[in-house]
């Protein structure tokens, strides 16, 4: 029994450590959403005041304008989570701001990342553990739902962000935990901590109240005394007077919500927030749609794990000793469901903006997950396949930038996916309070990239942790029976694995090839920022044709940004040739080092048009396109002497050399 015993806690050790190092081995830089929170943090800490003018605006738009001052409109949680950390922190970091003020706001938010979000997020993957072993599972099964939980679903980018939701994910389902427990140690204060921890989701999420409204009732039921009850309310009740004393400090009654300033004038930057309820009104099939299913977020796609809490809560519904256990994990999935399906059309209000999956959906993933549980062994193989592509899809969108553009309709394959296989990660460059870029043109980074790794291999030391990690699982949870297969298995776990990681060494080996290739087309680089030259390009190609109709066509770089292509156009007849330009946003054209639709700057043209007198041979060509805002293409079209327009062959482009030299 206590060999037992020393098993699983020495699995709760490493699922805890593996969970930590993963979240604090990136840095995401700064987000809106991520951003008001460390604007309250600071406003508390540095002026003792509620409203954060000074600090937002440039950095954030989750804001509301009340009786002069600006506030942020983020539930007050996440920044009170962090509070304590940020004030050791800062303080310990203090010599750092004088010699360099770049690292130490980003050290600064970095480090309270980790000492919050990241860390409560692994300390969930062991209230999990505990959890599906008191559910009946195997200790191999709840320990591998454990990794997907935190590394398979959308919890994963978020546990290295500044941000509410996986906060709450984590305060009401350990909140769940000690309810669903409790007849293993009575005790009210064990009670008063799952109030605490209930009401804390709400004060992180204002949603995660339909969860621990929920679990209020399921209290009545699991607490055997009505002292015991008394203590839940009490905790809840404590962290319910912290969200009204803010609330009337800040707006001036204890129960306004913050999103219902939208109502108010000089709050009109999100106007579907101002319908309904904050935004919410009833459930629609397009927006569920959108939410579940559609690559742009769909939770379901980029999530494709989660696909099969329909067959667990299924097998969960037949086990009637837990039937209250399956009521709140179902309400808890459906009810996000259906709240999310409430609100409007723009991705800004069902998308949660700039994200990773539907970002409001997070509180209700463990409850999903917990489902799995329950699944049959005959399972196990469609379960572990569907993990390692979900797994795969979180670690590219942590490992690049989990904050997915507007304008990508399918963001992992269009927007993360490429910039991982060429080993481009952490290029956000979007700053908290100020100061220059820190790596490359880049303020976020990953542990890797700050040792001096190049590129393609900045997350080898991360998937060495993964594969020891894995190996290390897999030999202490090896069943008597099967020592002979446990090696077998270890090094199927550790190809696996390193498969993961491998893979971003497939640009510069395709670029290697490309070099000795001499193709037709054009040679493009691709910069962030809209003025190329100040940092090496994040990607270089050659395009055979400049027939671009959207910014996934182009394979681009999100707004700000531009491309310059080069290479020579072949001319066999002399005569002019007249050359029109297709763009968003903006565009110019060189033949012969001269211009012939010349560069506007950053500016909306949409159509050039211009013309050269060519002699027959072979002439230098730059072609140039700059994307302010939004969405991008670019189709070039030329019309030949005597002939048709149509859009420049790639017969006639023969692409300029690409350089050794590529991006670290």
């Amino acid at each position: 029994m206590n060999n037992n015993l020393d098993s699983r806690k020495r699995v709760e050790v490493l699922l805890f450590v593996v969970g930590l190092l993963t979240f604090a081995y990136f840095y995401q830089a700064s987000d809106q959403s991520t951003a008001a929170r460390f604007d309250l943090m600071r406003s508390l800490v540095g002026r003792h005041s509620l409203w954060i003018d000074g600090y937002c605006g440039y950095n954030t738009a989750d804001i509301i304008n009340l009786r002069g001052h600006y506030y942020s409109v983020k539930a007050p949680g996440g920044s009170l989570t962090g509070i304590v950390q940020w004030i050791f922190v800062t303080a310990a970091l203090s010599p750092l701001l004088h010699w360099s003020p770049s690292w130490f706001w980003a050290l600064s938010t970095y480090l309270t990342i980790v000492l919050s979000t990241s860390l409560l997020v692994a300390l969930l993957a062991v209230v999990f553990f505990r959890f599906a072993l008191h559910l009946g599972s195997t200790v191999g099964r709840a320990a591998g739902l454990s990794l997907v939980l935190i590394f398979a679903t959308i919890l994963f980018p978020y546990a290295t962000e500044m941000t509410g939701e996986p906060i709450a994910a984590v305060a009401v389902f350990m909140a769940f935990y000690l309810l669903a427990t409790y007849e293993r140690a009575v005790d009210s204060s064990r009670a008063w901590v799952a109030g605490m921890l209930a009401g804390w989701a709400v004060l992180c999420d204002f949603p995660a109240i339909l969860i621990s409204g929920a679990l209020a009732v399921y209290a009545l039921r699991k607490l055997p005394r009505w002292n015991d009850v008394a203590a839940f309310a009490l905790g809840a009740g404590i962290v319910a007077a912290i969200l009204m004393a803010y609330d009337w400090v800040a707006f001036g009654s204890p129960l306004f919500l913050s999103y219902q300033a939208y109502r108010l004038a000089g709050n009109t930057q999100f106007p579907e927030q101002a319908a309904g309820f904050v935004g919410v009104t009833y459930p629609r099939l397009q927006i569920l749609w959108k939410v579940l299913f559609d690559p742009q977020r769909g939770l379901f796609f980029c999530n494709p794990v989660l696909l099969l809490a329909l067959p667990g809560f299924t097998y969960f519904w037949r086990r009637r000793r837990y039937r209250a256990e399956f009521a709140i994990a179902v309400f808890a999935a459906l009810a996000f469901i259906l709240f999310n399906g409430s609100f409007g059309t723009s991705i800004v209000s069902w998308g949660g903006g700039t994200a990773t999956g539907p970002r409001q959906m997070t509180a209700a993933i463990p409850f999903m997950v917990l489902s799995l549980a329950f699944l049959p062994e005959a399972w196990n193989y469609l379960t572990g396949a569907l993990a390692a592509v979900s797994a795969f899809f979180m670690l590219i969108a942590t490992a690049t930038n989990p904050h997915f553009p507007y304008e990508f309709q399918n963001p992992i394959f269009d927007y993360a996916l490429p910039a991982y296989l060429r080993g481009d990660f952490a290029y956000n460059k979007d700053r908290y309070f100020g100061g220059s870029v820190l790596i490359g043109d880049s303020v976020a980074f990953n542990l890797g990239g700050l040792a001096g790794l190049p590129g393609p291999i900045q997350l080898w030391p991360l998937g060495a942790l993964w594969i020891g990690v894995g190996i290390a699982l897999v030999k202490k949870l090896r069943a008597p029976n099967r020592r002979a297969t446990s090696s077998i298995d270890a090094g199927a776990v550790g190809l696996g694995i390193a498969a993961l990681f491998v893979v971003p060494i497939s640009g510069p080996l395709a670029g290697a090839l490309a070099r000795t290739q001499g193709q037709h087309g054009l040679l493009g680089r691709y910069y962030e920022g809209l003025n190329p030259g100040g940092f090496p390009p994040h990607i270089v190609r050659v395009d055979r044709r400049l027939d671009f109709r959207s910014i996934a066509e182009m394979g681009a770089l999100p707004f700000p940004s531009c491309v310059v292509w080069s290479g020579q156009i072949a001319i066999a007849q002399p005569g002019l040739y007249r050359f029109r330009m297709l763009v968003d946003d903006a565009g110019w054209l060189k033949v012969d080092g001269r211009w012939v639709i010349r560069d506007p700057g950053a500016v909306f043209r949409g159509q050039e048009d211009g013309a050269a007198y060519l002699a027959p041979g072979s002439h230098p060509i730059e072609v140039g396109e700059r994307n302010v805002a939004g969405d991008a293409h670019l189709i070039l079209y030329w019309q030949p002497p005597g002939g048709a327009w149509e859009i420049v062959p790639s017969g006639v482009l023969i692409a300029d050399s690409i350089p050794v030299r590529r991006r670290q």
